[in-house]
């Protein structure tokens, strides 16, 4: 009897060891990114590809990242505009306590001459209307990682220069937020690899409605039809998943991803208030 007493107390007390071990070992990456020159990296997305899981970096470049025990043994990204993307396994992160993450800029191409017609017009392009009443809600999965939208743009097979971005946003919580503008290729009618290498972040206002980002400024020349998106960016005050309104029409679909690094989802029914104003 002894014997069996001290048996089933020493499981227990292995049952208790094994849990408070294992929670002790669930893993929070905290660090800063940064270039080769030590210039600390804004908003850089850092996550598990194809697990939904994912943080942004603030202005900064710090971020925290809270995994649990089951993500140990994948490879965390990250992932800046105009810099190489960094994997790293996640288990030698946390053994080796690793706080510092240094991304090496990506090599400027030459980048192909294209040719607009003689007579180039201006033109918009995408959906330039929204219908009363139709609206999409975008929010976080937590509130220090991203929300994006995006739409896919039709150039009708002439090469154009993107003047500006336009999108319907509205928030009753927020006045304003930041966004960064993001161009992807079309990989057979879903966003596929980053098209532009140009960080353009923007403040943009959530009161107003229809919203326009200047584009002239980057020079930005595109020769197929490719996919605009616009990236919600975590903000330390904002403590809500729900972000904001966005206005949206009937028919096609609608391209979203709501964690850094994760895959885009597509809601057919309805297509984003979005377009482009170009010269072509």
């Amino acid at each position: 009897m002894h014997k069996a007493v001290i048996a089933k107390l020493t499981f227990v007390l292995f049952l208790l060891f094994t849990v408070t071990l294992a929670h002790a070992q669930t893993p929070t990456i905290q660090g800063v990114v940064r270039s080769e020159s030590k210039e600390a990296i804004p908003f850089v997305n850092i996550g598990i590809k194809k697990k939904g899981v994912g943080a942004a970096a603030d202005a900064n470049g710090n971020f925290t990242l809270k995994l649990g025990n089951e993500f140990l043994d994948d490879t965390l990204t990250f992932s800046a505009i105009g810099y190489q993307e960094l994997s790293m396994p996640v288990k030698a992160i946390v053994m080796d306590k690793t706080r510092e993450f240094i991304l090496e800029e990506k090599s400027t191409a030459l980048r192909e001459v294209l040719v607009l017609s003689k007579k180039p017009e201006i033109r918009k392009l995408g959906v330039k209307y929204k219908l009363p009443f139709i609206m999409g809600t975008a929010q976080t999965r937590n509130n220090n990682d991203i929300s994006e939208l995006a739409q896919l743009i039709n150039i009708d097979g002439k090469s154009a220069e993107l003047l500006s971005a336009s999108v319907y946003l509205k928030s009753t919580k927020a006045d304003s937020a930041t966004f960064r503008i993001n161009f992807y290729k079309n990989a057979g009618g879903q966003p596929g690899q980053r098209l532009v290498e140009k960080s353009i972040i923007k403040r943009l206002p959530l009161s107003n409605g229809w919203v326009a980002v200047d584009l002239q400024p980057y020079g930005i020349f595109v020769a197929d039809d490719f996919f605009i998106g616009f990236e919600y960016l975590p903000d330390s005050r904002n403590t809500e998943k729900f972000l904001f309104f966005y206005g949206a029409v009937l028919g096609g679909s609608i391209y979203a991803r709501n964690v850094s690094l994760g895959e885009w989802r597509t809601t057919a029914g309805g297509r984003l208030s979005a377009y482009v104003t170009v010269r072509q």
